[in-house]
């Protein structure tokens, strides 16, 4: 039995003696782990660094065309007959526009979407309703409307009768 007593008195220093080995054992693995980058990790980086550039490329594009489209609208502004919405008139485009005015009335007149431009504001410069306006043009969302786009004027709603009266009377 005194190998019992012995035994009862090293059981402590048994377990102290394992979880000094466990912390060890832990914080070898941790070292180990931590020292080596986890693999795919340079991919990722060469790979985010590829897209970045590719984003800037774009970037960069983007910047060109907007510049191209500027010059494009002011060239246009130089030519472009009539006012749009937004800019003062000057005495000869208000004149213009109102000589315009007649033909724009005409069924089968097309219309150029400027910026500033609205379905309200084409409707008012034509002589139309809204509503007529998007039904002749099949417009679904007003708020669609897009720089540039052609829309057909409808005949104005109080010219549409030219047809004689019915003859029963």
């Amino acid at each position: 039995m005194p190998l019992s007593r012995l035994d009862a008195k090293m059981a402590p220093m048994k377990c102290f003696a394992r979880c000094i080995f466990s912390l060890l054992l832990a914080a070898a693995i941790c070292t180990t782990t931590s020292a080596q980058p986890p693999p795919g990790d340079k991919s990722d980086k060469a790979l985010l660094e590829a897209l970045m550039k590719k984003i800037d490329e774009q970037n960069a594009k983007i910047d060109a065309l907007s510049q191209q489209i500027l010059k494009l609208e002011q060239q246009v502004s130089a030519i472009r007959l009539g006012v749009i919405i937004g800019e003062t008139p000057s005495a000869p485009a208000t004149s213009a526009s109102t000589s315009e005015a007649p033909k724009a009335t005409q069924s089968g007149n097309n219309h150029v979407v400027a910026k500033g431009e609205t379905l309200t504001s084409i409707a008012k410069m034509h002589k139309v309703s809204v509503e007529e306006l998007q039904k002749f043009n099949h417009i679904e969302n007003d708020r669609k409307l897009q720089i540039g786009q052609t829309i057909m004027i409808p005949p104005p709603a109080s010219t549409p009768s030219p047809t004689p009266p019915s003859p029963n009377g």
